[in-house]
């Protein structure tokens, strides 16, 4: 009884909300408003004519038409006459007539406008204007100006209208007078220092430029080393001091470094599936009493999670329980794994492309619908598509679907680039053939049947010219890397080659035929090529008997197995080619020999390091009625691809009268190298060592010629091909070889 007197009261005031329902809108008036539409401010309305009267609704539009920014009051009034009339009335704010800048000799006016994005003839709005003198800032802290003023006035004006006057104090450059160090009882602050990008100004080679979102990754790169060293409740927080009478900086870091901590033991739980011997084999910090590494510690929950989703356990679940140890500065870790199910691929989804064909996409993806979803899988798949060098972007990730248990779509999202056909003219230079100029014409997502752009099939085509002073070339080659869809490739190249040798001139003419098929990790091909070869000009004394012009007919089989993550900028497996070409009798060429080929490319990543070694031996062996082997067949070793700090065609024989090389019937080159990335895949920096030779003969195995030296390669992404400048220090030299000679290899466009 006393619950009913108390609901009562609210009882009596619903009653005439339910015997008199609130009545339609009949009409909207709007008043106040001169630049803003009244159709514009009722689109931004849910209250409608016609609709039923929500004042809770009507209140959240008079909220959001006041955060347009176009009104400085909004509010509302309604009258029920023949249904309910809403009044809204607005003040708007005024429109900028002018803005003007003062004091600014960094930028102009049309640069300072495009930072602050407010122009003549806006409707003033404060918010946003704060904004942009903010994005003001930021551009001159680009420059470096840290201790530049900015304020606004605004001005009215005739008819409403204002004029906005911004001011700006830049009072010149500033850099980093002091960098100090507070609550570092562990680490010094010159070691410190070391971490940081953000310099203490330091006459006469270091001027201590500030930039504020270096500052803030300097502070995250401190806090991660006293994290990596057992600090795992260490903070660590920067601050910025100006003084103005020099305009230079203080920079003050301050750190609270807590407690260091070991590593105690290592457990399991959960439903792991796997024994707990194998996942302990997976963990790269696992040493007890060891200082506690928390990015070491990050590893190994990335380690056990690529494990499970190797295994097609695509939501396993890796927790890190951390617990106090046997002793309170000893810290024990227990992974909990909850591994869920085993995921298996269901539909294959392209999106993103518009030129290339999904079949050019889907042929590279190495998920076929039922296949167990693995990581190792998806990363094969972009490894592939990377590799193609049509795309910007290429995300491939599963899409799971609540009504399909234990199936997951996979989508291949890519962003294909604006041209992947390239038209050059240009110019290079190489130590091996001098000064070029080039011509090229190349499309490798070419598409015969597709007109009118004929581009987007996959298939390869290149025409190339190149006129040099050693040089003169002409090649058209086309490529169906999948014929008739299947993993056969089809080509075909036609071309013209002369070179003009110091001692001798080369021109060859001819063709060839390619095909091969592909499967996972092999491949093997077939090459039938047909050749007019013709020497002249010889000057060395043992060389003259072959001037003339001769026939070549070939046939080169070709054999590859490789492990490599991928072909472009590779860091991590193994390849191997062995080759073998036959120009015989049977092929009724005047050349007969046979020249099997073997070379090894081997990668192993080092952190950001990428450790390369790189093996070649050949040989080439006369057959039937050929007594000598031309010395346009034969090897010659130094340079680039043999032994760099050598010149180049240069190891080997020599003619015995004018000490000139005439290459060797067998050939052996090792190279090692560390590779660092400079700049992405793009600029990358090398350390090499070099041995190797050319001989008459394989029986004379030996002498190697080393070298060591360091040099830089970049991989334009248009080109797809690299630009080497190596510079090699000779070992072994021999008579009045120089110590050392520079490498290069490199074409550009203009």
């Amino acid at each position: 009884m006393k619950k009913l007197l108390i609901l009562l009261p609210f009882l009596l005031l619903s009653i005439p909300a339910l015997l008199f329902p609130q009545g339609k809108i009949s009409r909207i008036e709007i008043s106040g408003n001169k630049n803003v539409s009244e159709e514009r401010i009722l689109l931004l309305m849910k209250t409608k004519v016609g609709s039923e009267f929500n004042e809770g609704v009507l209140r959240e539009d008079v909220r959001k038409l006041a955060e347009t920014g176009f009104f400085q009051n909004v509010r509302y009034e309604t009258e029920e006459k023949d249904g309910t009339i809403v009044k809204l009335y607005v003040k708007e704010n005024p429109v900028i007539k002018e803005v003007k800048f003062t004091g600014s000799k960094i930028f102009n006016t049309k640069q300072l406008l495009s930072f602050l994005g407010i122009n003549k003839g806006d409707i003033l709005n404060e918010v946003k204007l704060l904004d942009g003198i903010e994005k003001i800032k930021e551009q001159y802290r680009n420059k470096k100006y840290y201790l530049v003023e900015i304020d606004y006035e605004i001005e009215e004006s005739e008819n409403e209208n204002v004029l906005l006057r911004v001011m700006i104090n830049e009072q010149g450059r500033s850099y980093v007078k002091k960098m100090t160090f507070e609550g570092n009882n562990s680490v010094t602050a010159s070691h410190l220092r070391g971490l940081m990008k953000v310099k203490q100004r330091k006459a006469p080679f270091i001027r201590g430029t500030f930039k504020k979102d270096l500052f803030d990754k300097d502070i995250e790169k401190i806090k991660a080393y006293y994290m990596d060293n057992g600090f795992l409740e260490a903070k660590v927080a920067g601050d910025v001091l100006t003084d103005k009478k020099d305009r230079l900086l203080v920079v003050k870091v301050s750190i609270d470094e807590g407690k260091q901590y070991y590593l105690g033991n290592i457990g399991f739980k959960g439903n792991l599936i796997f024994d707990e011997s194998k996942l302990k084999q997976l963990l790269s910090f696992k040493d007890k009493n060891k200082v506690f590494n928390r990015s070491k510690a990050d590893e190994n929950i990335r380690n056990l999670s690529t494990f499970y989703l190797d295994k097609g356990y695509l939501k396993a679940r890796i927790d890190e329980i951390p617990a106090t140890g046997e002793r309170p500065e000893v810290m024990d870790i227990t992974y909990f794994i909850e591994p869920n199910e085993v995921y298996h691929a269901g539909e294959v989804i392209i999106r993103g492309n518009t030129r290339t064909k999904d079949k050019v996409i889907r042929r590279e993806v190495r998920i076929e619908p039922g296949d167990k979803l693995t990581s190792d899988r998806m990363q094969k798949s972009f490894n592939r598509l990377f590799d193609l060098n049509y795309f910007e972007k290429i995300n491939i990730y599963p899409e799971f679907a609540e009504d399909r248990k234990n199936t997951a779509d996979v989508v291949v999202e890519v962003d294909e680039k604006e041209k992947t056909g390239m038209f050059m003219i240009g110019g290079g230079y190489s130590t091996v053939d001098d000064v070029v100029g080039v011509i090229s014409i190349q499309q490798p997502n070419f598409n015969m049947s597709g007109k009118p752009s004929f581009v987007g099939g996959g298939q390869n085509l290149a025409l190339t010219t190149q006129l040099g002073t050693e040089t003169m070339d002409f090649s058209v080659s086309f490529t169906e890397p999948y014929f008739l869809d299947k993993p056969v490739w089809l080509g075909v190249d036609l071309y013209s080659t002369s070179r003009d040798y110091s001692e001798y001139d080369v021109d060859r003419t001819g063709g060839a035929l390619r095909i091969g098929r592909r499967w996972d990790r092999a491949s093997l091909g077939l090459t039938a090529k047909i050749e007019e070869i013709g020497l002249s000009a010889v000057e060395i004394p043992s060389l003259v008997g072959q001037e003339g012009d001769k026939r070549k007919n070939s046939l080169t089989a070709a054999f590859t197995y490789s492990s490599l993550d991928r072909k472009r900028a590779s860091r991590k497996g193994d390849q191997a080619k062995l080759s073998v070409e036959y120009a015989g009798e049977v092929l009724e060429g005047d050349i007969d020999f046979v020249r099997p080929v073997l070379e090894n490319d081997f990668y192993f990543p080092l952190g950001k390091l990428v450790f390369h070694s790189r093996f070649s031996a050949g040989m080439i062996k006369e057959l039937d009625d050929t007594d000598e082997i031309p010395i346009y067949e034969r090897f010659f070793g130094g340079g680039i691809g043999t032994v760099r700090g050598y010149e180049e065609r240069t190891l080997g024989p020599k003619d015995s009268v004018t000490g000139d090389a005439v290459g060797g019937r067998s050939l052996f080159a090792k190279n090692f190298e560390l590779i660092y990335p400079l700049y992405e895949d793009i600029l990358k920096g090398v350390l090499f060592f070099d041995a190797g030779n050319v001989w008459e003969d394989w029986g004379e195995f030996g002498s190697l010629r080393k070298s060591v030296g360091a040099g830089v390669k970049l991989i334009v992404p248009i080109l797809n091909a690299p630009i080497e400048i190596y510079y090699g220090h000779a070992l072994d030299r021999e008579g009045d070889e120089p110590e050392g000679r520079w490498h290069f290899g490199m074409t550009f466009g203009f």
